[in-house]
């Protein structure tokens, strides 16, 4: 029991019923360093000599009000074929859509409990979002009206697509499980048990697996890869010195996966081919992580509002950039097209929920 306790401690941020605490901490770290303004590890402000001008510290574009009440968001993806955001506004049961090109409102759906992840299906016409209790949301991304709400796991957190096999994976995080749904949402469910708690998911083209991050109750945290045919898991990374583990992005190449420990704050870049493990710091809490694959830049959103940059052309972690964002800036969303860096916020400078866009202060 005692081990158990210890484990139950890695995903208080992702719990709904466990955040506030560890966001009134980071809350309070933000606000320390408010005044000492952007980090720039990897940029630093232009200096007064000849020369190229680096891309960071990250240059506001603007910040654009959003509607609903000043709470939690939770994931983001991009739906290219519109030109449209899509924002899980968790606190506030609903979802957002906005204009990638100037965030400007397109459509609101509410009615979506503790709206957590985001997946859009392209070429489907599709987007996925989970919701609470044990719900997958299905809204159709040309009218953007509900389609259907079908059944998930407990407390279900992230959402990948798997376009060759028509089938939703989505991390039961409450089961510690894994749903995979048939038929594009609307056939039949199977759920795969894999762990304590399970974190993001994200769907590997060229292995066709999904791979998805797991808390155990006896460390180590691990990276596992599932079937989503068989409905078995065929992979099981370790992840020693990892405590938390749940962001989770692959490497443009699909050589690496990058995961978040959100209790340890470090940043992990997996070998899929020999495990190997490269680590890094960064922001207190990680969450939320984006790639910019025009650039090959990751984009590592924290709870303190911390954002860390990497260079993923480069071998191992190799940072770039660190700068606060804004308090509890923990999500991430990049339009690799134009560059543009999306930081959705419960309260702006006036106290109410904006769209901060932001860009590299160079291409």
């Amino acid at each position: 029991m005692q081990a158990l306790a210890k484990r139950s401690r890695a995903h208080g941020a992702r719990n709904p019923e466990a955040r506030a605490a560890t966001r009134a901490a980071c809350l309070s770290v933000a606000l320390t360093c408010a005044s000492c303004g952007s980090v720039g590890t990897g940029g630093g402000s232009v200096g007064t000599g000849a020369g190229p001008i680096p891309p960071f510290p990250l240059v506001q574009v603007a910040d654009v009000a959003l509607p609903g009440a000043a709470a939690r968001f939770d994931y983001q993806d991009i739906d290219a074929a519109h030109g449209h955001l899509v924002i899980a506004h968790m606190y506030d049961d609903s979802v957002a859509v906005v204009q990638l090109s100037d965030g400007s409102l397109v459509k609101v759906l509410p009615g979506i409990p503790t709206a957590r992840g985001v997946a859009v299906a392209d070429a489907l016409g599709r987007i996925f979002v989970t919701s609470s209790p044990n719900q997958l949301v299905i809204i159709d991304s040309a009218s953007l009206t509900e389609i259907s709400r079908v059944t998930t796991g407990n407390s279900p957190d992230g959402v990948a697509w798997d376009p060759v096999d028509q089938i939703v994976g989505v991390t039961d995080q409450g089961d510690g499980a894994v749903s995979l749904i048939a038929n594009a949402g609307s056939g039949v469910r199977t759920q795969v048990p894999i762990g304590t708690e399970t974190g993001n998911v994200v769907h590997d083209a060229s292995r066709g697996r999904f791979w998805v991050t797991v808390v155990n109750t006896v460390p180590p945290d691990q990276l596992v890869a599932i079937d989503p045919v068989a409905a078995t898991v065929t992979t099981r990374i370790d992840l020693p010195g990892c405590s938390g583990a749940h962001g989770l992005r692959l490497h443009p190449d699909g050589k690496s996966a990058l995961v978040a420990c959100e209790v340890n704050s470090l940043l992990d870049r997996v070998d899929l081919g020999t495990n190997a493990i490269t680590t890094a710091a960064v922001g207190t809490s990680p969450d939320v992580l984006a790639i910019d694959s025009g650039h090959n830049w990751l984009y590592v959103a924290a709870e303190s509002g911390t954002l860390t940059v990497f260079d993923l052309a480069q071998p191992g972690l190799s940072s770039i950039d660190s700068e606060l964002i804004a308090a509890a800036a923990h999500t991430v969303a990049v339009d690799s097209a134009t560059h543009r860096v999306f930081f959705p916020l419960e309260a702006g400078p006036q106290g109410t929920p904006i769209l901060r866009i932001m860009r590299p202060a160079s291409p």
